[in-house]
């Protein structure tokens, strides 16, 4: 499968990148949130408290804090590490 890799370290999405690929992951912005990171840990946050704005502005502002891998085919997100469902997206 071809992909063209972004590197969210060195170029954090914008606000319109995160709300694009949320929609495609059938989520909101705070749905792109790793609880379990590090980082989210680190702040000590309740992730259900947290509205789409502020969810956005912690990822721009810690990428690590965003659930990762993710992949797209421009209709269709797969977040985290599920080899299963990248095979979903080479097959489009």
């Amino acid at each position: 499968m071809e992909f063209e890799y972004h590197d969210i370290l060195k170029n954090p999405p914008t606000g319109e990148d995160l709300n694009r690929l949320a929609s495609l992951g059938g989520t909101d912005v705070s749905g792109l949130l790793n609880a379990g990171s590090k980082a989210f840990k680190e702040k000590k946050l309740e992730l259900a408290k947290i509205s789409n704005q502020e969810a956005a502005r912690l990822i721009q502002e810690n990428p690590r804090i965003m659930r990762r891998p993710l992949l797209t085919d421009g209709e269709k997100l797969v977040m985290g590490f599920k080899p299963e469902d990248y095979a979903s997206l080479a097959k489009r």
